[in-house]
C-alpha cells in the first residue's frame, strides 16, 4: 500500500493501517503507514470533497461551475476569452480601481417609458419617454444612488407639431421631480416642454443634489 500517494478508505470496519475520521483521504505518512485528517474528507452520500486549509496549485483548474466567497483577494491577472458575466441582480455593485478601457461597443441600461409616472431606480440609466401625455418622473435620493450616478431622460415622442407654436404642450410636459429635500440645480423640479425631442442629463452629488450637465 505504501507505494500509492493516497487512497479513500471507508472506515466502518477496523483496518489497522487506516487513521482519521470516516471518509478522510489517506496519505502516505511513513514506512507502510497511512494517515488521514478531518481537514480533507470525502462524503460519498453527497459526492462532496471537503477541505479546510490552503490549496496551492501549480497548473490549471478545469471546472464547469464555481462558487467563490472571498472577503479580500489580490488578483495579479484576470483574463477570459468569449463572453463573461458579472453579478446576478440589479443591486450588485462591481468596483474597479484604475482606468477602464473598452475596445468595442458599449451598451448601457435603457428603459422605454410609456407609463404616466416612473420612480427612477438605482439601475436606471437612459430613460426614453415614449408618450404624448403628461409624464411624471421622480428621482431617487442622491445620497442613496451615490456620487456620480448619471441619469439621461429623453423625450422620444416625435409627433408634436413643429414651428414656433409647436413642440410638446405644457399640459403634456415631462415633469422631473427630486425627492425632498433633494434639488435639481437648486430647484425642486425640472420640466421638459415646448420643444421637440428635448433631453436632460443629470448627475448626483451623493449628498442632496442633482445637477444638469
Amino acid at each position: 500500500m505504501g507505494e500509492f500517494g493516497w487512497a479513500y478508505i471507508q472506515c466502518e470496519d477496523e483496518i489497522a493501517v487506516a487513521v482519521g475520521p470516516t471518509g478522510s483521504l489517506q496519505f502516505h505518512s511513513g514506512s507502510a503507514q497511512l494517515s488521514g485528517s478531518d481537514n480533507l474528507v470525502f462524503l460519498p452520500d453527497s459526492n462532496t470533497l471537503n477541505m479546510t486549509g490552503t490549496l496551492n496549485i501549480s497548473g490549471t483548474i478545469n471546472a464547469n461551475f464555481m462558487n467563490i466567497e472571498v472577503t479580500n483577494k489580490n488578483v495579479i491577472n484576470l483574463s477570459a476569452s468569449g463572453d463573461t458575466k458579472f453579478g446576478d441582480s440589479a443591486d450588485d455593485v462591481h468596483q474597479f480601481t484604475g482606468s477602464l478601457e473598452v475596445s468595442g461597443g458599449l451598451r448601457l441600461g435603457y428603459l422605454k417609458l410609456t407609463a404616466a409616472s416612473h420612480t427612477v431606480s438605482t439601475s436606471d440609466y437612459i430613460i426614453g419617454v415614449s408618450s404624448s401625455d403628461f409624464v411624471s418622473i421622480t428621482l431617487p435620493s442622491s445620497s442613496v444612488v451615490g456620487a456620480g450616478k448619471v441619469i439621461i431622460i429623453k423625450d422620444e415622442w416625435g409627433s408634436f407639431a413643429t414651428g414656433s407654436n409647436g413642440g410638446r404642450p405644457a399640459v403634456d410636459m415631462i415633469s422631473i421631480t427630486a425627492s425632498s429635500p433633494n434639488l435639481i440645480d437648486g430647484n425642486g423640479n425640472y420640466e421638459i416642454k415646448d420643444g421637440n425631442n428635448a433631453a436632460i442629463s443629470l448627475y448626483a452629488d451623493g449628498l442632496n443634489g442633482w445637477f444638469v450637465f
